[in-house]
């Protein structure tokens, strides 16, 4: 089917309708209305678009483009006092609504699609000596010819700041809808996105060839997949209730997951949790990537933990966050030594292997690879038997781990997906701890005394992924140093909304509303019902779950929001709790 130029005003009309609803089914309904008549190439630009970027994230790209910057290219633009702009600013909030108003009213709709991406593509790969002037100069003639509506959403995109409240899935939904007529094909292109990592190739993928055409997606050398993950149990006890079977028992290292994708050619690139490309911090990890992995292509996962240089031992997660730097990586080469520990292997001379078994990759693993130097595998047991894996935690955590991860010796790699074919057992770090949360900051509420002028408590939330909204359980104002106190603010202040985020649900009203993005890790000694919190409310029927006495342990940079603590995690810790106080 023919298709024509795609004018960029159609998708500035698709964000003017989704910021008028909150309700999911309307969202899918205006986008699939979208993506039944858009092209692939078209469905593409729009998917990255739609979520307020230009490309997928493990690319990199970012406009790099402040507020201050953006200012000086609107006042050009529309011969509009600094003064003035800023008036406007204070008085709204949002630079898109101030372009809205002071830009012609009347201007005709002349920028297509294509024509609009490609320009913010190449204002954003501006870089060097005067690159910011010249995103400046570009911003500015983008916006001069854009209608009103097109320049609002236009400078919210380079600003990081569309904040549109699409879902992954509400835009999957939204894209099986268009492409079969059927919310049902969903789970087929979240299983395609869940390999891809590319929500932009999802979308031009099932326009060009079908939802379907996603059911087969094979992971892709230099593209992260979304790694596997796991849910909890309270008691080893309950273990052989979800996995009856064999089981491969690794230690649970307190170090970042890793996973690094190797060319025959002996080109490496290193991805996070958060698919960013952290290959910089890690020269002694690629290097023996290198000499441990002749010839051969490969996707492996692992865990990379800092190593203490006279013992040996494992060092401590914030040891190995001093690699998280940009600078002097030589220097802290030497200083935080690392050690990539390896468990499993997800594609091998250009065959996918998420289909084979646990037991089959690693046993290609463990021929694939030769270990030494900084590379060394997972310490695992293969075992039926409770008793064994018991002996097996009390090791691990007498050598520094901070638990195991239990894992179904036949199971596949499933992408992106939390099951019970993975399980973690951590130890408890007091004993009055129930265990520990990845939370997400949605609010705050500002202090007194040492925290006049900063947030005393922060609200958090766990994340459901059936809906892609964020749910509240406590707020959090123990743990913090000075130091996290004297950052809080300027590390929060750039997420700040002047309303509640429309993924968020919470009975409670902070001081500050934020954008859910930043994601702590939480301790706390039990789980209640509370009428104020709204995990699992829709479980409960009485109330929403809460976290008592959380305690601030450390941010977790290393994950973004829809790898938080879910609310399925957090409603089967508390119902077997309820059952263990019965008995």
């Amino acid at each position: 089917m023919a298709h024509t130029i795609l004018p960029f005003h159609n998708l500035a009309h698709i964000f003017v309708e989704l910021e008028k609803t909150s309700s999911n089914l309307a969202m899918i309904a205006i986008l699939a209305g979208f993506f039944k008549t858009a092209s692939a190439d078209d469905a593409r630009i729009a998917a990255y678009l739609i979520g307020g970027k230009i490309a997928p994230d493990y690319e990199g790209i970012e406009f790099g483009i402040a507020k201050k910057l953006a200012l000086r290219a609107i006042a050009i633009a529309y011969e509009t006092p600094a003064p003035e702009l800023e008036r406007h600013l204070r008085r709204t909030g949002d630079l898109g609504s101030v372009v809205a108003e002071i830009a012609p009213q009347q201007r005709r709709a002349t920028l297509a699609l294509r024509e609009v991406f490609t320009e913010l593509r190449a204002l954003a790969e501006l870089a060097g000596t005067g690159s910011q002037e010249k995103k400046f100069e570009a911003l500015a003639l983008l916006l001069r010819r854009a209608t009103a509506e097109e320049a609002k959403y236009l400078v919210r995109i380079v600003l990081g700041a569309l904040r549109l409240g699409i879902a992954e899935m509400t835009f999957l939904s939204a894209l099986a809808l268009a492409t079969t007529g059927s919310r049902d094909a969903k789970k087929t292109l979240e299983q395609g996105f869940n390999v891809l990592a590319d929500i932009g190739e999802v979308a031009y993928r099932a326009v060009k060839d079908g939802a379907e055409s996603l059911a087969d997606a094979r992971p892709v050398l230099g593209v992260p997949v979304r790694m596997m993950l796991a849910e909890r149990v309270a008691e080893l006890a309950d273990v052989p209730e979800h996995i009856p079977g064999a089981v491969l028992v690794e230690y649970k290292y307190d170090g970042e997951r890793l996973q690094a994708h190797i060319s025959a050619t002996g080109d490496i690139v290193i991805f996070s949790r958060r698919h960013e490309n952290i290959t910089h911090q890690f020269p002694d990890v690629v290097a023996a990537l290198k000499s441990g992995f002749g010839g051969k292509s490969a996707i492996v996962e692992g865990e990379v933990v800092a190593i203490d240089k006279k013992t040996g031992a494992m060092l401590p997660f914030q040891v190995l966050m001093q690699r998280r730097r940009k600078n002097d990586i030589e220097k802290y080469v030497l200083s935080v030594p690392v050690r990539y520990i390896l468990f499993d292997l997800l594609h091998l001379d250009g065959q996918s292997l998420l289909a084979k078994p646990l037991d089959e990759r690693k046993q290609l693993l463990q021929k694939s690879f030769r270990s030494g130097g900084a590379i060394a595998y997972a310490d695992a047991l293969r075992t039926e038997e409770l008793a064994e894996i018991e002996s097996f935690f009390t090791d691990a955590t007498r050598r520094g781990a901070e638990g195991v991860m239990i894992k179904d010796a036949g199971s596949h790699y499933e992408a992106g997906k939390r099951g019970w074919r993975w399980i973690k057992f951590k130890k408890d770090y007091a004993d009055s701890l129930v265990d520990t949360f990845d939370l997400v900051v949605i609010g705050g509420l500002y202090g007194a005394g040492r925290r006049a002028g900063s947030y005393g408590s922060l609200l958090v939330a766990v994340y459901d992924p059936s809906d892609g909204r964020y749910y509240s359980c406590t707020k959090v104002g123990a743990g913090f140093t000075d130091a996290d106190l004297a950052a809080l603010t300027k590390k929060l202040n750039q997420l700040r909304l002047k309303e509640k985020h429309r993924l968020v649900e919470t009975g409670m009203k902070p001081d500050m509303w934020f954008s859910p993005e930043l994601v702590m890790e939480v301790s706390a000694a039990e789980l209640t019902v509370s009428p104020i919190h709204s995990a699992a409310r829709a479980k409960l029927k009485r109330g929403g779950l809460a976290l008592r006495f959380p305690r601030f342990l450390r941010w977790r940079d290393d994950k973004n929001p829809t790898q938080a603590t879910t609310v399925e995690e957090i409603y089967n810790l508390y119902r077997r709790a309820h059952k263990a106080k019965k008995r």
